[in-house]
């Protein structure tokens, strides 16, 4: 993949950990430095993505109408029918039309997405059939995981397949660990690392103004606050694993 169009996965090791407002946020920052992004919702059986950014309302493809789709297909064209706000399209789900998508429609769409020039960031649980396809074409992978015993169970669980599917790769993607939750103390920050043998990128704190921009209806990390601030350190890792 061409170091100018990098793809950023952005997998939930478990759920509600924030992941969607993440690759979000993240996509919001990407645009700002490249003139544009595309954020990619594989979280299938969620609500959609475009309703977590506030776009719900805005015209465009969903999933569904591009379930059909294989082989090369111009880039501009797809872009152009997506719903977008400041420069950040948004791919997003639409419930149970999305959740038998077939892997060609997703690889040929990714294709032609990053094609296109510009970041392409998907949100993908840990579990999602599409993510080990997904893998190989990615520079960054950044894993969100709790702190709680069984959230690490999962994270432990999402880590080992990635670092196995990851192992066949010409190029493996960089993988990092973004925690979330109260802050935990750096022994707890060295064990896990010892244990995952990942990289700790990031800590998201609870973030009571990601809680008031989701009811404002504004876009993940759009203020100043804990989730943007992660969304800047996953943006400048991608920008060094790119």
């Amino acid at each position: 993949m061409d170091a100018s169009t990098p793809l950023l996965l952005v997998v939930g090791a478990s759920g509600g950990l924030g992941a969607s407002s993440t690759a979000l946020a993240a996509g919001r920052r990407l645009a700002g430095a490249h003139g544009g992004a595309t954020v990619v919702d594989l979280d299938v059986t969620g609500g959609g993505l475009d309703v977590t950014a506030g776009v719900e309302h805005l015209p465009g493809h969903r999933w569904p109408a591009l379930a059909r789709l294989r082989g090369a297909a111009p880039a501009r064209p797809l872009l152009d029918a997506l719903p977008a706000e400041a420069g950040v399209r948004v791919l997003a789900a639409a419930g149970a039309a999305t959740r038998d998508l077939a892997p060609e429609a997703v690889a040929d769409t990714l294709t032609c997405l990053v094609e296109a020039g510009e970041p392409v960031v998907v949100d993908v649980p840990g579990a999602s059939p599409h993510l080990t396809a997904l893998l190989p074409r990615a520079a960054l992978v950044v894993v969100l995981t709790g702190l709680q015993t069984r959230r690490l169970a999962d994270a432990d669980a999402v880590v080992g397949h990635l670092a196995e599917v990851a192992e066949s790769c010409v190029e493996p993607p960089g993988l990092r660990l973004v925690t979330r939750g109260t802050r935990p103390d750096a022994a707890v920050l060295d064990d896990l690392r010892h244990h995952l043998g990942v990289p700790h990128l990031h800590h998201l704190s609870d973030d009571p103004q990601a809680e008031r921009e989701a009811e404002r209806g504004l876009w993940p990390g759009s203020t100043r606050g804990a989730l943007r601030r992660c969304a800047e350190a996953v943006a400048a890792a991608l920008a060094e694993a790119s």
